[in-house]
């Protein structure tokens, strides 16, 4: 019997719908493909109305160029395209689109209506469903093009099945065009779903007013313009100081030619230049526009468009890295604390402050509270009280101390058994290099890294109120505001039951801005934003992960931001009250990373390396 598989041509149809699925992926893919051929065809003025998130329906309106109706007719076609004509065409793109794929893409996996006219009078439209026509005839339209989409993979439902819920469906499209909109300032451009506003630009290439718009006010007065060119690519934008950063990459916005682009090698070249400016795991906001000649880019790498090949890509990341550094270093990055702000921290707790609502509501005069701690702040935090023993509470400065070859040490780590000592009934000597705690008992000596001792703690408490599905919370006195961008307020809207049974009440307010109104107990009274950033940035980024994997993460990341620091000195009621808390640990042994926290030294051990036994 022969079981041979049968080679056979594939239906136009069928063939059609698989290169629809290369270049159509969700709606936010719909919208880009719209809004690209529209500034293509030479628009001032471009308006998404999408519903239900572009899952329902999408509609792209602008005032370009216009199509006649034989126009119309021909572009639903598979490559069929005014853009390019020849081979050299393909080399030489200064188009967004040129493949001549997007509408037929769009026409075979939804209904499509295209109406369009050139000369604001004699307008022609176009009804589709599936790619086949269904009827025709001549529409009132103004100058340019409007296309609906509607009912997207209603023909694929495979497909349709696999979008996501609508909020994220939504911070895609948002995402998308705020991209667009930094790509193309001098086009008025402005997004709304079920008829609320989303995004609305001036197109009058003010580019501090349109990234508040996308950002937020205190982001666009923390950005720093930069400039430069070489023999091949001239870039120019705009960074962020070190006021404002993100916990992810998604605010580094990359612009080749007017097109938005993913490349993770030049992502690392603005990444480098803020080495030792801000902390590690965080992000710049970047805006970077790179122009050049069309022929020194390779834009048909992908049917997204979204990959290109740059010639001599080396030397344009060092140019990017050298002009930002000189960008950043050339202006004060001083933290920028409000005279306010000291005053309030100074305030005792039984006065009452009173704040008037729109002291809240006034983006231009918000920045974020971030006052320095002392080390006796960052204990009263966690509800530990230092002595007043006034030699106690004195911090003298200690000189740097020269470090020395001296012979190597060999030792072996040993652990306490907890059920026959505790921590707390250990000896403090001192402090050694103002990084290890120096204690004994009557027979050995401990040395406790002081870091990895606070963070085991902080870690332990932090992950037992994630995991916990009672969690305290407190009631912030003023309400703390926090700026994101609006593709990220969606997905916060999206999670906010999950926000809650953190105890993390988020009030949405504005199109750029959330109000938290209650934290768990576990973050800091005197400065919650950073952990309160850092808890939403891993929440919404949480796509297939684990939640205990999720949770074990972000609390060791924030159990290592507030522990003691290395060269940071220690009172002695600080180190009671530590080894105090080591001891109600689960596993006081290690730091959350598996570095030890203990390391014992007997006594034999320390006759030997003096010589006094053999």
């Amino acid at each position: 019997m022969n079981n041979l598989p049968v080679i056979k041509e594939l239906s136009s149809d069928l063939i059609n719908l698989i290169a629809a699925g290369e270049v159509i992926e969700r709606p936010s893919s719909v919208v880009k493909e719209l809004v690209e051929n529209a500034i293509d065809a030479g628009a001032t003025s471009i308006k998404i109305e999408v519903i239900e998130s572009g899952i329902k329906k999408i509609t792209v309106t602008d005032n370009g160029v216009g199509m006649t109706k034989d126009q119309i007719k021909l572009a639903v076609k598979q490559h069929t395209t005014s853009k390019i004509s020849t081979e050299q065409d393909l080399f030489n793109i200064d188009t967004l689109g040129f493949r001549g794929e997007a509408l037929a893409s769009i026409n075979q996996i939804s209904l499509m209506q295209i109406v369009s006219s050139t000369n604001g009078l004699d307008g022609y439209y176009y009804n589709y469903k599936a790619a086949k026509l269904i009827e025709e005839g001549p529409s009132a339209m103004a100058k340019g093009t409007k296309i609906t989409v509607e009912k997207i993979f209603f023909n694929t439902p495979a497909r349709f099945r696999n979008l996501s819920n609508p909020y994220v469906e939504l911070s895609h499209i948002t995402s998308l065009v705020e991209k667009i909109a930094m790509a193309n300032p001098t086009i008025a451009i402005s997004l709304s779903n079920n008829g609320n506003n989303i995004l609305k630009t001036d197109g009058d290439n003010n580019i501090s007013n349109l990234l508040g718009k996308i950002f937020g006010v205190n982001v666009a007065k923390n950005m720093v313009p930069f400039k430069a060119e070489n023999e091949f690519y001239k870039i120019e934008g705009f960074t962020s100081t070190n006021n404002v950063f993100r916990s992810n990459r998604n605010s580094i916005n990359i612009i080749v030619n007017g097109r938005t682009i993913r490349n993770l090698k030049l992502i690392y070249a603005i990444t480098d230049s803020y080495k030792s400016i801000i902390p590690i795991g965080k992000f710049p906001i970047t805006v970077l526009n790179i122009s050049c000649n069309p022929d020194l880019i390779d834009v048909n790498v992908h049917p997204s468009k979204l990959e290109i090949r740059f010639t001599d890509e080396s030397n344009l990341k060092a140019l990017i890295t050298r002009t930002i550094v000189h960008a950043i270093h050339d202006i004060s990055l001083t933290y920028n604390v409000r005279d306010e702000d000291l005053n309030l921290f100074s305030k005792s707790n039984d006065e009452k402050i009173d704040f008037k609502d729109d002291e809240i509501k006034n983006e231009d005069n918000y920045t974020p509270k971030t006052p320095t701690k002392s080390l006796d702040e960052l204990w009263e935090e966690f509800d530990v009280s230092p002595s007043n023993n006034s030699n106690d509470n004195e911090i003298k400065e200690i000189e740097e101390p020269v470090l020395k070859e001296e012979p190597t040490i060999n030792y072996h780590q040993e652990s306490i058994d907890i059920t026959k000592k505790k921590f707390s009934d250990l000896r403090y000597i001192g402090q050694y290099h103002r990084l290890y705690l120096i204690l004994e008992d009557d027979d050995d000596l401990y040395l406790i890294d002081q870091h990895a001792a606070m963070e085991r703690w902080m870690y332990e408490r932090i992950y037992d109120a994630f995991v916990n599905t009672k969690n305290d919370s407190y009631e912030l006195l003023v309400p703390l505001k926090i700026e994101m961008q609006r593709s990220e307020i969606a997905l916060v809207n999206n999670k906010l039951d999950e926000f809650l049974n953190l105890g993390l009440e988020i009030e949405p307010f504005g199109s750029t801005t959330l109000l938290i109104r209650r934290v768990p107990v576990w973050v800091p009274k005197d400065n919650p934003e950073d952990f309160v950033y850092d808890v939403i940035y891993s929440i919404i980024s949480d796509k297939e992960i684990n939640k205990a994997i999720m949770y074990d993460h972000l609390a060791k990341q924030l159990a290592c931001k507030k522990s003691i620091k290395a060269k940071m000195h220690i009172l002695d009621s600080e180190v009671q009250a530590l080894l105090k808390n080591l001891d109600s640990c689960k596993m006081p042994y290690t730091c959350p990373h598996g570095r030890p926290v203990l390391v014992k030294i007997s006594s034999y051990e320390m006759e030997k390396m003096f010589k006094r036994v053999i």
